[in-house]
């Protein structure tokens, strides 16, 4: 099937097969591509948008945006790619035209495009044109500019989408003039050339803004390991060049390894904006000049026309303006990560002239920069807005530091000696094009961020801090940790799979961390820890009459509640003592004497932590109402029904019986649902902790109701006789209810404030 060159048809049927097979392509990858759209926006930018803009580091990317663009839209979307694609075979460039490629040398190319868009295509632009490999875009001035491969250098990014966008907006400006002064005629005539079977369709289209949306693709994490890919192409071609053999190892990894593929969008940019209203008053009759939208774009004035030389003169100038504008949109819609900022960091201390640095002191660094990224306006990766991914930086590293650290090692560019990292002169040295990626990818990192002064400036600025940041300051950083903790594990398990539970829940109390501080310098601390089911709303009122006492108090949230009982489902009773010793951590550093108080399995948590760690600063353990043993008999049967659910979840992932019903005595606290994996959770962390002697450096006070409906009264003889301790006493209270501080039962907040004066 031969294709008009000139103007050239999208294939519906090729485009919607290639749709498909993507999709499916897509599913067997672990390329993980997450496109972002604000839904709460009053415009979708998907929607209204006419020309995208993309960044351009690997060459798939080049085909992906269009698919995605349709399948959020349905419409079909047109890109430019390099001539050089189209000079190969011939029936490969028929299928780049059937699917909306065009080539950068297409005759009238830009009048083409303008006819596109009228007609519902969407533009899909690269203006960097080539791959940015370095991704090197801003120079010693603060400009932006780009390496050309083909002209062996730096040059200003592409203006295209610029004067497609403004040239096109004069047009509809023109359109609207005629209609609304009469000049039906005109209208008809433009109406006919474009193929519009109506002037109605066309003013429908004249009156839409034409709108920008400059995007960002970004790549996380970059690995430059051998892969599956460039064994192949070895294996087939000894002599692959440098810059294909490159372009594998980068690429295949982005494939065939778990990566992330962010795309965000920047805010739209409206080309019309660019005219001033006296402008946009002579606009029409400049427009009137020209017979075609061939001529329109050419912007060749009759001889003697000064007044449309001067509006070509003024033409450029806005296109850069534009242009200038829409790149800055782009680089930074970029999804800032922790490779990002950490690689600045280290490109930072080496141009400062530090070669080694303590990795305590880097890590605290990279920790300090995340913290303050995290109030700004920028879009950082997932991993450093959930504190699971990135808390453990501070004292034992994490996974994805590592990645990078080992990687920048096999590159030769920094390594570890004596707890430093030292730094090797290879981080700024100069690389080929084609060279840069597998070689020093602290840079590529860097220059990424680059672009984003505002980053850049409180990256050094968390640099400048780090040393004058004491323990509270940074106990206050892990504080705000735990805030964000509980809303990204909210926001986790408001999925549609997990409604109908959570439908179900009704509590209603605040559920995340408090931290209620003394305004005594020498004042003691106190650990409030809550229990099963329910949350640090449990024990906010004893809490709050500790801190009228004069005491620090933090409330701690486990792990798995005040969210949804699937998140309690998913965890550990590992994750539950890390929970508390977060909480102990924070604390430590406002008090050197620390009391911990917990209720039910927050007092086993409590005993189980100071039995840890015989520290001096713990001056006292509290337990109330803790479990060793319950009244409910059936509690004998949850190991045998937590096995039978493993057993079939190679079937469905909930399991025979995922929740067993609740009917809690403080509803607005308390699950209504009780997971059984988290009821086994609780029995081994039980019989764990009873199985020896609990030693504990402290004072303890236990506290059990005489009538408690949940826990069996003889756990507390049970742990009396199992705990050695510097002093204990055990109180007995009046109660049939096992929510006694909740509800204030028999006095009990009182009388556990006055063991801890």
């Amino acid at each position: 099937m031969s294709v008009d060159r000139e103007n050239p048809e999208i294939n519906t049927r090729v485009y919607k097969f290639c749709v498909r097979a993507f999709r499916s392509t897509k599913k067997l990858l672990k390329l993980n591509i997450k496109l972002h759209r604000d839904e709460t926006a009053d415009e979708d930018p998907v929607q209204q948008g006419d020309i995208f803009l993309f960044n351009h580091f690997a060459r798939f990317e080049t085909f992906i945006p269009q698919y995605l663009l349709h399948e959020a839209t349905g419409v079909y979307c047109r890109s430019v790619a390099a001539a050089e694609f189209f000079a190969g075979d011939e029936r490969f460039n028929q299928f780049l035209y059937s699917i909306g490629v065009v080539p950068n040398n297409l005759p009238n190319l830009f009048p083409f495009l303008a006819r596109e868009i009228l007609h519902d295509r969407k533009l899909v632009v690269f203006p960097e044109g080539g791959m940015v490999k370095d991704k090197r875009v801003v120079d010693q001035r603060g400009q932006y500019s780009i390496f050309s491969r083909s002209a062996n250098e730096r040059r200003k990014h592409h203006r295209g989408s610029a004067v497609i966008a403004l040239a096109l907006d004069a047009f509809k400006t023109a359109l609207l003039h005629d209609y609304s002064t009469g000049n039906y005629r005109r209208v008809e005539r433009w109406a006919e050339q474009l193929q519009f079977d109506n002037i109605e369709d066309l003013m429908i289209k004249a009156v839409k803004p034409t709108v920008i949306v400059p995007s960002n693709i970004t790549f996380y994490p970059i690995r430059v390991s051998d892969n599956i890919l460039h064994q192949a192409a070895r294996l087939f071609n000894k002599s692959i060049n440098k810059r294909f053999a490159e372009e594998l190892i980068i690429e295949g990894n982005l494939l065939f390894k778990h990566t992330d593929m962010d795309i965000r969008f920047s805010q739209p940019i409206v080309a019309g904006d660019y005219w001033r209203w006296w402008e946009k008053r002579l606009l029409p009759n400049l427009v009137h000049r020209f017979e075609s939208l061939d001529d329109l774009f050419a912007l060749k004035p009759k001889p003697g026309h000064w007044g449309a030389r001067i509006h070509a003169i003024g033409m450029r100038a806005k296109s850069n303006k534009l242009r200038d504008d829409y790149m800055r949109s782009m680089y930074e819609a970029v999804t800032i990560n922790l490779s990002h900022i950490a690689s600045l960091i280290v490109l930072r201390l080496f141009q400062r002239g530090l070669r080694r640095i303590d990795c305590g002191r880097f890590h605290k660094m990279l920790y300090v920069g995340i913290k303050l990224l995290q109030k700004s306006e920028y879009d950082l990766h997932r991993s450093l807005c959930n504190p699971e991914e990135y808390y453990a930086i501070v004292h034992r590293g994490s996974s994805r530091l590592d990645q990078l650290l080992r990687t920048a090692q096999s590159m030769r560019l920094l390594h570890i000696e004596k707890g430093d990292y030292v730094l090797d002169q290879k981080i700024i040295e100069d690389f080929e094009i084609d060279e840069v990626r597998t070689e020093n990818l602290i840079s590529v990192y860097a220059n990424e961020i680059s672009p984003l002064s505002k980053v850049t400036r409180m990256i050094e600025n968390a640099m400048a801090r780090t040393d004058k940041l004491d323990a509270r300051a940074l106990a206050e950083l892990r504080f705000d940790d735990e805030i964000i903790a509980y809303q990204w594990d909210f926001k986790e398990f408001q999925k549609p799979r997990y409604q109908e539970i959570n439908s179900q829940q009704t509590q209603a109390a605040d559920a995340n961390w408090y931290f209620l501080k003394s305004k005594r310098k020498s004042a003691s601390a106190v650990l409030l820890i809550h229990g099963f089911l329910s949350g640090p709303a449990e024990l906010r009122s004893l809490g709050e009459r500790l801190h009228a006492d004069g005491h620090h108090v933090l409330g701690v949230r486990l792990k798995g509640h005040g969210t949804s009982p699937w998140d309690l489902r998913s965890r550990n009773w590992h994750e539950w003592t890390a929970s508390v010793e977060r909480g102990y951590d924070i604390l430590k550093a406002f008090s050197r004497s620390v009391h911990i108080v917990g209720f039910s399995t927050g007092g086993l948590l409590a005993l189980n932590h100071a039995a840890n760690n015989p520290n001096i600063r713990i001056k006292s353990v509290t337990s109330i109402n803790a479990p060793v043993r319950f009244k409910n008999r059936n509690m004998v049967f949850v190991p045998l029904v937590h096995h039978a659910n493993r057993l079939v979840s190679w079937v469905t992932d909930e399991g025979l019986v995922p929740f067993t019903p609740n009917r809690p005595e403080n509803p607005d606290i308390n699950y209504q649902h009780i997971p059984v994996r988290a009821l086994y959770q609780l029995q081994q962390f039980i019989d764990l902790l009873t199985k020896d002697k609990i030693k504990i450096n402290a004072d303890v006070y236990l506290f059990q109701g005489d009538r408690d409906p949940v826990v069996d009264p003889q756990s507390v003889r049970t742990l009396q006789k199992l705990i050695i301790a510097r002093h204990k006493t055990v109180t007995m209270l009046d109660s049939d209810m096992h929510g006694v501080v909740y509800r204030d039962i028999d006095d009990v907040q009182r009388k556990i404030c006055a063991s801890l004066l």
